[in-house]
């Protein structure tokens, strides 16, 4: 398949780059989309975890006082205030996990949408690469043109002047 004078060459590999960019900015996009749940949920698990180390501070500092506001406290007094600390110390190791794992899940979403958006970048620099070159054969193919008409008016003034 031959190109025809009027048209541009590599026209057929513009068509085939024009849909790759536009699959890359589907897949670009879906990356974003993917990235921006990842680190919402790691905002509210930071949010989750700074909550509960509140908690359990604010428990330790408001029971302690209460247990020794009305003098010593009773030994299952204590065993329930400690009980209570462990599990909040416990909820804490597991809000920072989840915290961690919301964490690399974000990571791993920005590494994906850095790659997805450096290929991207390529196929829009290898389109508009090739929008110059139809450009510069666009105006190479116009001075042509002129050129040809502005020979055949020479040769058509030559020949009237010749056959008079």
């Amino acid at each position: 398949m031959s190109a025809g004078p009027d048209k541009f060459p590599l026209e057929p590999l513009c068509r085939v780059r024009g849909i790759r960019l536009r699959k890359l900015e589907t897949e670009m996009k879906a990356c974003r989309e993917h990235w921006s749940d990842a680190e919402r949920q790691r905002i509210e698990a930071t949010q989750q975890w700074e909550q509960s180390v509140r908690q359990r501070e604010g428990f330790a500092e408001t029971s302690w006082r209460e247990l020794f506001d009305q003098g010593a406290p009773t030994g299952e007094a204590m065993n329930r205030h400690e009980c209570h600390l462990a599990w909040l110390d416990q909820l804490i190791v597991h809000k920072h996990a989840e915290l961690e794992q919301r964490t690399r899940a974000s990571s791993e979403a920005a590494a994906a949408l850095d790659l997805a958006s450096a290929a991207w970048r390529r196929a829009h620099g290898k389109v508009e690469a090739l929008g110059e070159m139809k450009q510069d054969w666009l105006r190479q193919t116009r001075s042509q043109e002129a050129l040809r008409e502005e020979h055949g008016l020479e040769e058509l003034a030559l020949r009237q002047i010749t056959s008079r």
